[in-house]
């Protein structure tokens, strides 16, 4: 016989709401993209719904658009007669799960056939102030297409839940963030007969506190020890009071609250003034990012090619040891305090004097992959690779030969292999345009150094700065080998020619320093990917890998921020990095296989089911007819 929550109260549809479905901004698009799937499996065909926002130029390749079920034409029609229209279609990169995106825009434009001045928008703003008085006067720009997005999903959900499919059945909208709040309050407002989730990954005003001089830690500590919420004139100081309010006010009208870390929750607690009614991790799809057979020959794959761009990028000016080389990478958005992106530019400095001082052989290759303002590939750099590149495929042949001969099995092997030159493989022809190329090549004097960054970008960048600061210039003695990349990664970008997930695999370490971190996805995606990863006791995901993970594991290492100094913190960073960097064969093996391992806890197929608990706990506390 079921239970209560298995039967009268259990969820039987589900609608997603995210600006970032098939619309990739930032972390929630991969985050939700790797949970599709598998809500949908969960829920069973024709059951789960993702409702995202159209952006004409990213859904050209990220959505299938499909003609239109005759069960949802009447709706559809109904919302396009609000100004809002809407597309069909699957989401390509959410496992093609059934989608639907609303392009609010005419509610932002100034409709020309009536001649008024007013935008639809500042009535939908003038009706949220009359409701539940969210000031939005001085808000920045961003906030009316957001608004915008919002409202329309909540539209769309209450023309969708009277159509055939959805009549009378128990229905749960998730609405996340902020941004797809207007939605939500909606729905409340207009007593449409659905229940609603709202999760926010990180709150607006408390990722603005972080930003700021402020200890966002103490001062959250300070309030729930007196067990109360930040007063709402804080929203103003850090011009955040529209999306602080909405969040507030969405915390509080959802059915039920989500949040992705015990970090968030008490946010939610201190800044919202609600504790969030479930704490659900991220997850991860293992399979998508690899499999664990194929984890060996993904690394040694992407290695090679890293390595191929080192030889390249460094071997103009000297040569790098590139089998004794510790390949480590930091990355995420530019937010230079919260992703502690100033305590590991410390701590290389740190790392390359001890290892100056210990005269050790082994260099540290270090990537910084966020993302930042630049003009293209400088010049010499691009010159230099497109030589490198037809210098590779002249040695093809030669390769191909020297490869041939050395299988031939003989008795007395030794003398097999002295029997021939490295210049016996290749014939005049190859000789001579290997030659051609050679002259070719940018020539470099003693006093210059391979460069920080390989694409034009601002001199003022704080990044750069901050190296040239700390001399971390790739001198021939330095240890620290570092490359400041600071586009998205791409298998067509000219140089590294990886995309994000196989330069990560091809890495020994990635480290995530951050100070504020929500959650931390990246650190797992590293860990999926069989790649050691530092994370902190100040992110979401290290707070949940502390508790989990009693002993001092290779694969994951929980640096020490809380009540630390930057200086301290980069210390103990430092000391971390260069334990790493003395790891026998066997540890790194170990620490890989150890990494992968604890991914697979976060994988979705043991996650969703906690969203199944939040819909049916939604669904039983609505006030609703049909329950």
């Amino acid at each position: 016989m079921p239970t209560k929550q298995e039967g009268l109260d259990e969820c039987q549809i589900v609608f997603e709401v995210s600006n970032e479905i098939a619309n990739k901004i930032g972390g929630i698009y991969t985050v939700i993209a790797s949970k599709a799937p598998e809500m949908q499996r969960l829920m069973g065909p024709g059951n789960y719904i993702a409702i995202g926002l159209y952006n004409a130029f990213k859904a050209k390749n990220d959505f299938e658009e499909l003609e239109s079920p005759k069960e949802f034409e009447e709706a559809f029609n109904a919302v396009r007669a609000e100004s809002i229209e809407v597309k069909y279609g699957r989401w390509k990169g959410g496992g093609a799960v059934e989608t639907i995106l609303v392009d609010p825009s005419y509610l932002l434009d100034v409709p020309l056939v009536t001649g008024k001045s007013d935008r639809k928008i500042d009535e939908i703003k003038g009706v949220l102030w009359d409701w539940f008085n969210i000031d939005s006067l001085w808000m920045p720009e961003v906030f009316d297409p957001m608004v915008a997005f919002g409202w329309a999903a909540g539209v769309l959900i209450s023309n969708l839940v009277e159509t055939s499919r959805f009549k009378d059945k128990k229905i749960v909208a998730h609405f996340h963030e902020w941004t797809s709040g207007p939605g939500l309050l909606y729905l409340k407002r207009t007593l449409v007969d659905i229940a609603t989730v709202f999760m926010t990954h990180a709150t607006q005003l408390g990722r603005n506190i972080a930003m700021g001089e402020e200890d966002i830690n103490k001062i959250l500590d300070e309030l729930l020890t007196k067990g109360e919420t930040i007063p709402p004139q804080k929203a103003y100081q850090y011009h955040v009071e529209g999306t602080h309010q909405i969040e507030v006010i969405c915390a509080k009208e959802a059915d039920a609250l989500i949040t992705v870390s015990e970090a968030v929750a008490r946010e939610t607690e201190g800044i919202l003034g609600i504790r969030a009614d479930f704490i659900i991790p991220n997850g991860i799809n293992l399979e998508s990012l690899s499999k664990l057979e194929e984890l060996v020959s993904k690394h040694q794959s992407a290695r090679l090619r890293i390595a191929r761009f080192a030889e390249a990028y460094f071997n103009p000016y000297y040569t790098l040891n590139l089998e004794n080389l510790l390949i480590i990478h930091i990355s995420g958005r530019y937010e230079f305090h919260n992703k502690g992106i100033d305590v590991f530019l410390s701590s290389l400095q740190l790392v390359n004097n001890h290892l100056k001082k210990s005269g050790t052989q082994k260099d540290i290759l270090t990537f910084i992959w966020v993302p930042a303002p630049v003009s293209g590939i400088k010049p010499d750099i691009l010159e230099t690779f497109q030589l490198v590149k037809q210098q590779r495929e002249i040695i093809q042949s030669p390769l191909f030969r020297m490869e041939e001969w050395i299988s031939h099995l003989k008795s007395d092997f030794d003398k097999h292999l002295g029997s021939k030159t490295l210049s016996d493989f290749f014939n005049e022809s190859e000789i001579n345009e290997i030659n051609k190329i050679a002259k070719k090549m940018p020539k470099k004097t003693k006093d210059e150094y391979p460069p920080i960054c390989p694409f034009n970008h601002n001199e003022r960048d704080t990044i750069y700065q901050t190296l040239l600061e700390l001399n971390l210039v790739n001198k021939p003695d330095d240890h620290i080998k570092v490359v400041f990349y600071p586009v998205y990664l791409s298998e067509d970008d000219q140089l590294l020619n990886l995309n994000y997930y196989d330069a990560v695999a091809g890495c020994d370490l990635g480290v995530y320093p951050s100070v504020y971190e929500p959650y931390g996805l990246t650190p797992l995606e590293a860990l999926a990917l069989g790649v050691p990863a530092i994370t902190t006791d100040l992110s979401g995901f290290g707070l949940l890998v502390n508790e989990q993970l009693k002993d001092d594991a290779l694969g994951i290492y929980v640096l020490k921020r809380k009540g630390r100094t930057n200086e301290q913190a980069a210390e103990d960073l430092a000391e971390v990095i260069i334990k790493h960097s003395k790891l026998s064969p066997k540890q790194v093996k170990n620490a890989r296989r150890t990494a992968r391992e604890i991914s697979e806890l976060y994988s979705w197929r043991n996650i969703i089911k906690e969203y199944k608990q939040a819909y049916n706990q939604a669904i039983s506390k609505m006030p609703s007819k049909i329950k």
